[in-house]
């Protein structure tokens, strides 16, 4: 009888430990954060044999703008479909970054204001997204119109439109804000959160929560939402050209996370990108694109080691009016995460949770790391 009973433990212990990665492995998120819809094929059969059911996709930036002394979105996500559109299965949250500058200008009041504004900004983005038949109504300036202002010659036709809008909006479950707040500025950004809350009162809202945020909430305050995404990356110093990777170093990122009970529930975003970094005299300068370095400008460095490059002749980097001059003597340094580093800290993540129905989202998704690091990716999705 002890046996039977020994047993059985091992059984339900087994059988627990299987139902939690099972519960945790059922949402796979990406990051969106490219320019333009179109810029990613959405049939790719590598994309599609992954089973992505979650997609932080980026709208847009906010910054202060010292031209003209007021708020102004930036590069909003174009929303083409070339290539097709996101799968309707696919779980969408619209994402915007909000830089810590802009509340360093904003007072309290004004924070409220932008709330509203960047409200009517995402609403003018969702028609769009989601094909509502209100793209007209939006065209003018962000915070001006009321979508129920419309005037429509036919009333059953307006009906028809408002009740296909209902059902589509509530395909958004979640939007989240990305700001890199500081404990000057927690009280605006807190303040711009409470009125978000109030202009999407059918939508969860959630915010990402840096690690230093997240280790000292003492100093950086808790966000007001229920729900919030701890950035597992980034914590090296980038602009120091002594550092060997600002992307993703385990240590620096483990010395950041501890058992402790944060007072909010916990999704997990882990890197997958790789940038180049790049300095002249020694100085920090700019971040570039690591494939573009390596692949279209090969002639003009040489490799000092596996991360560092010497810059050999002048080049122009990019063909527009925002190309970089790259000068000989400059240093590239290239920075991408060990992804098997980023697996074990995946695990601990799953074995450390503070919700039972956390998720791990991957940044960024694009065609090139997606095929790169396809292998690594399932594993990361499966130690979660």
């Amino acid at each position: 009888m002890k046996r039977f009973y020994i047993f059985l433990a091992l059984v339900i212990l087994i059988s627990c430990k299987s139902d939690k990665h099972k519960n945790a492995a059922s949402t796979r998120a990406f990051y969106f954060w490219q320019t333009s819809v179109d810029s990613f094929d959405w049939r790719d059969s590598l994309y599609q044999s992954m089973k992505i059911n979650k997609l932080y996709l980026r709208f847009f930036d906010v910054d202060w703008s010292n031209q003209v002394k007021t708020t102004i979105p930036v590069s909003p996500l174009q929303l083409d479909y070339y290539y097709g559109s996101i799968p309707d299965t696919t779980n969408v949250v619209p994402v915007v970054f909000i830089t810590n500058e802009t509340f360093k200008n904003l007072t309290k009041e004004q924070s409220t204001e932008l709330a509203r504004q960047v409200h009517h900004k995402i609403m003018n983005m969702l028609t769009k997204l989601l094909g509502s038949g209100y793209e007209n109504f939006y065209d003018k300036e962000w915070w001006e119109q009321n979508p129920y202002n419309l005037k429509s010659k036919n009333f059953d036709e307006q009906q028809r439109h408002d009740s296909l809008y209902a059902v589509k909006i509530k395909r958004i479950h979640e939007i989240q804000f990305d700001c890199d707040w500081t404990a000057t500025t927690k009280d605006k950004y807190f303040a711009f959160l409470e009125e978000v809350k109030k202009q999407f009162p059918e939508q969860l809202i959630s915010s990402t929560v840096r690690l230093y945020q997240y280790k000292y909430p003492e100093q950086a305050g808790i966000p007001p939402v229920s729900r919030g995404m701890l950035m597992c990356y980034n914590a090296g110093e980038i602009k120091n050209n002594k550092t060997s990777n600002s992307i993703f170093d385990k240590d620096e990122i483990m010395s950041y996370l501890d058992t402790k009970t944060y007072p909010i529930s916990l999704d997990y975003a882990l890197p997958i990108f790789e940038w180049a970094v790049l300095f002249q005299d020694g100085k920090f300068k700019t971040i570039l694109s690591a494939d573009v370095i390596r692949n279209q400008y090969r002639d003009y460095w040489q490799a000092e080691n596996e991360s560092k490059l010497k810059v050999t002749e002048d080049f122009v980097y990019g063909n527009t009016s925002a190309s970089i001059l790259i000068r000989k003597g400059d240093e590239i340094r290239l920075e991408q995460p060990d992804m098997k580093a980023v697996e074990d800290v995946a695990t601990w993540l799953s074995n450390h949770k503070n919700n039972k129905e956390a998720i791990v989202s991957l940044y960024h998704l694009n065609n090139h790391d997606l095929n790169q690091h396809s292998k690594e990716i399932e594993n990361i999705f499966n130690s979660f």
